[in-house]
């Protein structure tokens, strides 16, 4: 097949080249070629702007069976794809997220493909970072939807939450990784019992790459996530037992951190409420079979362990501030203060 990817040179871009190409197909990237990528002449490359129609128009010869956008941010990115690929591929997949749902602040759990129409009458909370995000993805879908039903645009919507890996520039899973491994108490905001699920990189990359081609994903939604109901409290203590150290835990309701002005971000999987993404539709349509959870929580810890040398990620910036209110609630809560 000829696949075009719009990206392709960060994080699950790159694990989905390497899958393509090891399925035989020919594939070209279209990106700024601001990024360096490992694939030599692999791949072939067009160098262009993601925002400019002409760019795109002559990226669409490379992707006529099909385009993976990595770069589709909101309602004009999609317009744009729309205007520069309808009628010259066999699938279009954006890459979505889960946060389509979380940003609407009322949402079932877990939370089904269907959900997005039921959930499409919202106040806007444009002071959210999640909103913001969320709610950009869920115009550019729905320029996509309005494109299948008037033009036939042969799109697919793959939403995912928080996707973890080996090498993941956000260093999520290293941030928790890194307060373990200094042997200090390590806080769980409000008890870390809200519920998520995760991705893992290898699955994402593999799913995208099996959807050329298959015509029951046309015009399509769907979720991807780990089998798992996780929660903060199980994601700390499986790391630390793949870590082999002891961790101590201390609970700190949300509100306290927030009237002490200490950013939620040194704990990046802490949310106020559980977010659990569905993933029936794509077991049941795509054959969908996620890894379990313990496996790649695994590599992730053993590639820290053996090859991650770039010291302490930015979320451990706060570390002090945390363990300064930590020592202060826990004395607090000792002395019997409300």
């Amino acid at each position: 097949m000829k696949l075009l990817v719009l990206g392709g040179t960060r994080f699950i871009g790159r694990r989905l080249v390497e899958a393509l190409l090891a399925r035989g197909h020919k594939v070209t990237l279209f990106n700024r070629g601001q990024k360096l990528d490992p694939f030599g002449n692999r791949v072939g490359r067009v160098l262009g702007d993601r925002k400019n129609p002409r760019d795109l128009g002559r990226a669409a010869h490379a992707g006529r069976d099909g385009i993976f956008d990595f770069l589709a941010y909101d309602a004009g990115d999609a317009a744009l794809a729309v205007e520069a690929f309808a009628g010259r591929t066999a699938h279009f997949v954006h890459i979505s997220t889960c946060s389509v749902y979380w940003c609407t602040g009322d949402f079932p759990s877990p939370v089904g493909e269907e959900d997005f129409e039921r959930l499409s009458d919202f106040e806007e909370r444009p002071s959210s970072i999640e909103y913001a995000y969320g709610y950009a993805k869920r115009k550019a879908e729905e320029v996509y939807a309005a494109a299948g039903r008037e033009r036939e645009f042969p799109f697919t919507a793959i939403r995912m939450p928080i996707v973890g890996g080996e090498a993941d520039p956000t260093l999520r899973h290293i941030s928790y990784f890194h307060r373990i491994d200094d042997g200090r108490p390590l806080v769980l905001p409000d008890s870390g019992v809200a519920c998520f699920r995760q991705m893992y990189v290898g699955d994402a990359a593999e799913t995208l790459a099996d959807l050329p081609g298959k015509s029951v994903a046309l015009r399509r939604a769907y979720n991807l996530a780990c089998d798992e109901i996780l929660d903060l409290k199980r994601v700390v203590a499986m790391s630390a037992g793949f870590l082999g150290r002891p961790v101590e835990t201390i609970p700190i309701p949300l509100a306290v951190l927030d009237a002490r002005g200490l950013d939620r971000s040194f704990s990046p999987f802490t949310q106020p409420v559980s977010q659990i993404p569905s993933i029936d539709r794509a077991k049941a349509e795509l054959g969908y079979r996620p890894t379990p959870f313990a496996a790649w929580l695994e590599r992730i810890a053993r590639w820290y362990r053996d090859l991650y040398r770039a010291g302490a990620p930015p979320q451990y910036a706060h570390r002090e501030r945390e363990l300064a209110l930590a020592a202060e609630y826990t004395a607090a809560l000792g002395a019997g203060a409300p």
